[in-house]
């Protein structure tokens, strides 16, 4: 007797033969390759039913002479329904040498680009190459081996990336826990817990929920840090690079300040170009003037959310626990915030800690008692 075991997934899916998804347009995604089939744990990866329900195009491994599961890792039959075969972890799903088995971690043998498309997976990844510019990796916890380039990385727990971050200001990398860089550059950093950068950065933002450390040099951008800040040989340099500090705030509020800033500040700039263009005369004179109200009332929708951020924020942080660290030299064109007290930081210091006292920052030698 002959019994029909339907897959919840393609048993026949070979990541050598991975092609674009199509849209409901018509039009192909060539970042979505659907390089991994997901599952959660408790999800249904096969059942059995009886042949005479198989589809005409059944897969001829799905045919059995005994009612046996065929499976390994990661799944079990459901102990609810002795027909249905369930994942027991969140995870990939696969049919490897006749069996099926479901595993959490996922390894990306070279670079993420053209030939994988984004790699969303609900376990932990481990990318051996290269994450290419405008793709995106998204997991549990995530290690890049090679460079991350001008691409988004999102991690609910940790993140590393061996090689470091060039990001061309287009690199947004995301860890809901600790994320650690061998170095990085023109990239958006976010850390959940605590960031470590190896070596240097340069020209990054960074938002990080506890502790910040850059073993070398911080030069550029902007840093915003709940807890301590510690860099080891240098913050800041360059007459025309300015390189702003700002401690005791959650730094996703900033963050979405600092998003909301930009676009009302791109509505403003094209307000006043239509209205330029919305002077008397013919047609072109009424599409601006519609142009005009739509672009008015989208500035008018971001200023009230701007708004809307900071209305319930009641500074209740505990900005006498925030330090600034600099065992090293401090650049020019330093400013250090903690609180709403800032402080340009003097040029040509050494060895300083930057703390807050009784409404300013303050600033003393050394800057780790030995």
């Amino acid at each position: 007797m002959r019994h029909y075991l339907k897959f919840h997934f393609d048993p026949g899916f070979d990541r050598r033969k991975l092609a674009p998804r199509r849209r409901q347009d018509g039009t192909v995604d060539l970042y979505d390759l659907g390089y991994v089939q997901n599952v959660m744990a408790g999800e249904v990866v096969a059942q059995w039913l009886p042949a005479d329900q198989a589809p005409p195009d059944a897969d001829p491994r799905a045919f059995y002479s005994e009612r046996v599961f065929p499976y390994g890792l990661g799944c079990t039959p459901d102990p609810g329904d002795p027909d249905r075969l369930v994942s027991t972890v969140n995870g990939y799903v696969a049919f490897d040498n006749g069996r099926i088995t479901v595993r959490r971690s996922l390894v990306v043998p070279g670079d993420v680009d053209f030939h994988t498309g984004n790699i969303m997976f609900v376990g932990d990844v481990t990318v051996e190459g290269a994450v290419r510019a405008g793709f995106e990796v998204v997991g549990r916890n995530v290690v890049v081996r090679g460079v991350v380039e001008g691409a988004r990385i999102r991690a609910t727990e940790s993140l590393v990336a061996e090689s470091g971050i060039k990001g061309s200001d287009n690199a947004v990398v995301r860890a809901g826990g600790n994320l650690r860089a061998k170095f990085c550059e023109n990239a958006e950093l976010h850390a959940g817990k605590n960031l470590l950068v190896d070596t240097s950065a340069m020209l990054c933002h960074f938002y990080v929920g506890e502790r910040l450390a850059v073993k070398e040099r911080l030069v550029g951008g902007t840093a915003t840090c709940q807890g301590a800040a510690y860099v080891g040989e240098a913050l800041g340099g360059g007459l025309r690079t300015q390189t702003k500090l700002l401690l005791g705030y959650d730094p996703e509020l900033i963050s979405r300040d600092r998003t909301l800033r930009k676009k009302i500040h791109r509505a403003s700039e094209r307000v006043m170009a239509l209205r330029r263009e919305a002077g008397p005369g013919g047609r072109l004179a009424r599409e601006a003037g519609e142009q005009l109200a739509e672009m008015e009332k989208r500035l008018a929708a971001y200023q009230l959310l701007r708004h809307r951020l900071w209305l319930n924020h009641h500074g209740d942080a505990d900005f006498m626990a925030c330090r600034v660290i600099v065992p090293g030299v401090i650049g020019a064109n330093v400013e250090i915030g903690i609180g709403e007290a800032v402080m340009d930081a003097p040029d040509g210091a050494r060895d300083v800690l930057f703390r807050y006292f009784d409404g300013d920052v303050v600033m003393s030698s050394p800057a780790v008692k030995r």
